[in-house]
């Protein structure tokens, strides 16, 4: 970002909550979104789908996770605490206004979520034949 804002890159995959004040000051123009709709803080910015590439997804996305060994209870107490807070009116306005979109679940459903960004990146890395270098 600060290469962006300098001069030094002419483009920059950012985040929202990283981009969105520099957009709304002036300082960079958004040219798409990466998601599969548009987003309330940037109305006017297409997806990447709408841009010409069809069925295009790549969403950032954050998880609250701890050590493999911690107990079931605790994680689920955990679970319960973190849901209550992205639910919270308040809490949910602040994180939309700053281009994320809170969506509270399971546990299950993480591990969902997980399994199928794991499988479609996969097939994406299979398919470009990318190698570790």
């Amino acid at each position: 970002m600060t290469d962006l804002l300098g001069g030094r890159v002419t483009m920059y995959p950012a985040v929202p909550s990283t981009a969105l004040p520099h957009i709304q000051a002036g300082k960079l123009v958004a040219l798409a979104v990466t998601g599969p709709t548009r987003l309330p803080t940037l109305p006017d910015v297409p997806t990447v789908a709408e841009s010409g590439y069809p069925g295009f997804e790549a969403m950032n996305w954050y998880a609250f996770v701890a050590p493999a060994k911690t107990p079931p209870e605790i994680l689920d107490y955990w679970n319960r605490e973190l849901v209550k807070v992205l639910r919270d009116p308040g809490v949910r306005e602040k994180l939309m206004q700053d281009g994320l979109e809170p969506m509270p679940g399971t546990r299950a459903d993480l591990a969902r979520y997980i399994d199928r960004e794991t499988e479609k990146w996969s097939k994406v890395v299979r398919d470009a034949k990318i190698q570790p270098e």
